[in-house]
């Protein structure tokens, strides 16, 4: 009785929007470490992303010293296509080299904490979560890799997979899965996803939805560090640890869809896409938004 009270509480809290996240101890969070968050600001809000050096140490590295750079402060995201990505980065003028950098599309598992979903995937032969990250991976090749979900922030690159430098793109729709292991994942937005979703589009028949009119592109007000700013100022964020009781119990009311308002009861199955880690801000940040 107990168990299908607390499932039936996580699936009223999932209901509310609450994630489960409310439903969770102290311990079941991990700290974002303020040299891996990432503060896009438009002119919609601040936009908050988790850079990932355990998948991309090379690419996590270059957007740390971009942003240190003030690399991309005043640029704009040029490209906007609705359903696929929101790009910014060198295709507009002249801007300072950075060497291109190998990709990073995949990684060996092996000492990686993955947990998989328990359901079948259609794009890997295992998927799962490591660290607050949708991934997969493949037992056989032993290699694992990071899953192109909607949030997901990436390097762009030519038609060599070693040719990504600065130019970058946030998924802002679901069905791009098959770019997994084609282009390397450097992050995921945690906070502010909606002020990416609000961004001019340009038209992908007309110039790939490169946005003709420059003053209908959105700008990058500026990208920083959270480890840049003041501690006072510092937005401070957690992300559920994947490996803990209340992760599994939170993947467990998305996957059993048993209360009585399901009269046709759904498959119990569970996308990682959509069952990633959830993130609060932590308690006591007093950081701006």
């Amino acid at each position: 009785m107990w168990i299908n009270l607390g499932r039936h509480i996580l699936w009223l809290a999932c209901w509310l929007g609450l994630s489960g996240a409310s439903l969770a101890q102290d311990a079941d969070w991990r700290p974002v470490e303020p040299e891996n968050l990432l503060l896009i600001k438009t002119v919609y809000g601040q936009v908050a992303v988790e850079l990932n050096p355990v998948f991309a140490p090379n690419h996590t590295k270059r957007l740390q010293g971009l942003a240190k750079a003030h690399f991309y402060d005043g640029l704009s995201f040029y490209r906007v296509i609705d359903g696929f990505v929101a790009q910014g980065g060198r295709n507009e003028g002249d801007l300072p080299d950075w060497p291109v950098l190998k990709n990073e599309n995949d990684r060996p598992a092996k000492g990686l904490n993955f947990v998989p979903t328990g359901s079948p995937d259609l794009y890997a032969p295992e998927a799962g979560h490591v660290g607050g990250f949708a991934a997969a991976r493949n037992p056989k090749t032993g290699r694992a890799w990071l899953m192109h979900c909607v949030g997901s922030m990436a390097m762009a690159r030519d038609t060599d997979p070693d040719t990504g430098d600065v130019e970058f793109y946030i998924v802002i729709g679901p069905g791009t899965r098959y770019l997994d292991r084609n282009l390397t994942i450097f992050g995921r937005v945690i906070d502010g996803m909606e002020f990416i979703q609000k961004l001019n589009r340009g038209t992908r028949a007309i110039d790939n939805g490169v946005i003709a009119d420059p003053a209908r592109r959105d700008p990058i007000m500026s990208m920083r560090l959270a480890s840049e700013l003041p501690a006072a100022e510092r937005p401070a964020y957690e992300v559920m640890r994947v490996d803990g009781q209340a992760f599994a119990d939170y993947k467990t009311a998305k996957r059993v869809r048993d209360a009585a308002f399901f009269y046709r009861r759904p498959p119990e199955v569970i996308e990682a896409c959509n069952v990633q880690a959830p993130v609060r801000r932590a308690v006591g940040d007093d950081g701006a938004p």
